[in-house]
């Protein structure tokens, strides 16, 4: 293959056989240019960007950060991909390496960054957090810096992008809508969750695809309006909830909620409040759901 196009010492973009693709290597480029060929043995890694768009992206990035960064945002990256089983694209690969450069300038300039969400990232998004709490050290690997808990939170937020293809200033109001509709039926029923069980993590995990559909208007909502009916019949203190909370969302985000995503927000809350394993306290579990409908 040979050299296409060199960035600094260390990246150059090469032509392997038509394709182009990002190289790094420690001095792979020093005293070389466009046209010479590279062993491919001196690599580092080599990053393949199929959309011009972000190879684009990433080519005005790689010009002011660190090549090391590019490195570190891969292993990030390939780690997710053994971790999760969401499919993560390039864009993900982009993102952390912008975001790691200015969180590395921040902690060696000595600036306290805060996150003011990260209660509700941990709260709300406790694995995503998880993996970002792995990043954390495959940077402290790679540069001996361990980058502060607020850092690690918007990490998490790159990742629940990567993982649920949610748009970034969506994701901000889903965490706000979560919120609010937790409070709302905790509430209304006197409820106390339990945030260490199963059923708990279940209603959050619908909450969070429930949020992501209603604020993103082209994603289509379920026309199956089986549960809302029944609600209607079965569970009218649950209807009435769930009748508040798609009123609050309508004025606070203009979004409307459709009667199916109505029936599924009532089957979760008459699980909260009917359900066996509610106690008689009032505490209860949040009931299960389908994971990946949001149901």
């Amino acid at each position: 293959m040979y050299i296409k196009r060199v960035y600094n010492n260390n990246v150059v973009m090469v032509d392997d056989a038509g394709t182009e693709r990002i190289a790094v290597g420690k001095g792979i480029a020093f005293g070389r240019k466009r046209g010479d060929v590279l062993d491919s043995a001196s690599f580092e890694k080599v990053f393949t960007l199929d959309d011009p768009t972000q190879l684009s992206r990433l080519e005005r990035l790689i010009k002011g950060i660190p090549s090391e960064y590019l490195l570190i945002a891969e292993d990030i990256v390939s780690m997710l991909r053994r971790e999760s089983a969401s499919v993560i694209d390039d864009s993900v690969l982009i993102a952390l390496t912008d975001h790691i450069s200015m969180a590395l300038e921040r902690e060696q300039a000595g600036i306290i960054c805060d996150n003011p969400l990260l209660f509700e990232i941990k709260r709300f998004y406790g694995r995503e957090f998880e993996l970002a709490l792995k990043a954390r050290e495959i940077i402290r690997g790679h540069l001996g810096i361990e980058i502060s808990e607020a850092e690690v939170g918007f990490i998490a937020l790159h990742i629940v992008n990567a993982t649920m293809k949610q748009r970034a200033d969506h994701l901000m109001l889903s965490i706000k809508m979560i919120n609010g509709i937790l409070n709302t039926v905790s509430e209304t029923f006197g409820l106390t969750y339990d945030e260490g069980s199963v059923q708990y993590e279940r209603f959050l995990r619908h909450l969070q695809f429930f949020s992501q559909r209603v604020l993103d208007k082209s994603i289509a909502q379920s026309e199956d309006t089986f549960l809302f009916h029944l609600g209607k019949d079965q569970y009218p203190d649950a209807l009435e909830c769930t009748e508040r909370i798609g009123a609050h969302i309508e004025q606070e985000y203009g979004c409307v909620v459709s009667d199916a995503e109505k029936g599924y927000l009532v089957y979760h809350i008459a699980n909260l409040v009917h359900a066996p394993h509610a106690e008689a306290s009032g505490e209860s579990s949040v009931a299960a759901g389908d994971q990946q409908k949001g149901a």
